[in-house]
């Protein structure tokens, strides 16, 4: 079974974004850029479906700026057989339309059985791609998948557990399909010292796209502009005992907050 994972970098969770001086472009100075951490969960459930059927490879697919190696070679690290990357720099803010599009003509390109991808981006909110891509490829798309109850690769199929409305769905997928992955109870592995060194040496593909292609497409979306949000007030703490404390605070309530 040949499963290919879409990946993408990310700011870190902690990074301390600042708007950079094109109000619709953040500064990259001091940022620490991951792997997208639901891409993550996709990579460790590849990993594992890999090993249940015991045949077949892991292809890591990303599309970005040159700084994406990165978070390749650290899902090669994990295990991925290999990686595609369309790599091109000025792809760093492009809508999702045109990164599904892009993956998407690659994509038919290959030979595969199941498509995964993190549920989500973390850094814009979105999970419009892999959408795109299952839309462009006419593939059945299931999202929120936490765990795969059942490999059959005899009749080329997968049952998911997915969280609906507080509740579980229980799917049949016919393959080929394209899942977005949650954790579920899917801890990603660490990469170790001996992966590591694995990964300096597997095969990262670098597919390169003219501006004429990408101006092909066409954008759908555009970003305008970032704000940050807005700063939270200092906390103010009461000193003394304690009915000098509830004293302070009732005071505070009534003079300052206005509300008692």
């Amino acid at each position: 079974m040949n499963i290919v994972v879409i990946i993408r970098q990310t700011p870190d969770t902690e990074a301390k974004v600042k708007i950079g001086s094109d109000p619709n472009k953040i500064d990259p100075s001091g940022i620490t850029w991951i792997l997208n951490p639901y891409d993550e969960f996709a990579i460790e459930k590849a990993l594992k479906i890999k090993e249940i059927v015991n045949a077949g490879e892991v292809i890591l697919f990303a599309c970005g700026p040159g700084r994406t190696e990165e978070a390749i070679r650290q899902g090669l690290a994990m295990g991925a057989d290999r990686a595609i990357f369309i790599k091109d720099d000025s792809l760093e803010y492009a809508d999702p339309y045109t990164i599904s599009k892009l993956i998407a003509g690659e994509l038919k390109k290959l030979q595969f059985d199941l498509v995964l991808s993190g549920k989500k981006l973390i850094d814009i909110e979105s999970s419009q791609i892999p959408i795109f891509i299952a839309e462009e490829l006419n593939l059945t798309h299931v999202s929120f998948v936490m765990k795969f109850n059942e490999i059959d690769t005899a009749n080329k199929k997968v049952v998911c557990d997915r969280e609906a409305e507080g509740s579980h769905e229980i799917i049949e997928v016919q393959l080929p399909a394209l899942i977005t992955c949650d954790r579920g109870e899917d801890l990603p592995r660490y990469a170790s010292i001996t992966g590591i060194m694995k990964a300096k040496k597997k095969e990262i593909k670098e597919v390169m796209v003219s501006k004429e292609e990408i101006e092909k497409i066409g954008q759908r979306t555009e970003i305008t502009s970032f704000d940050l949000p807005p700063g939270r007030k200092e906390a103010k703490i009461f000193e003394g005992e304690i009915q000098d404390k509830v004293s302070g605070l009732l005071k505070a309530l009534r003079e300052e907050a206005k509300v008692i």
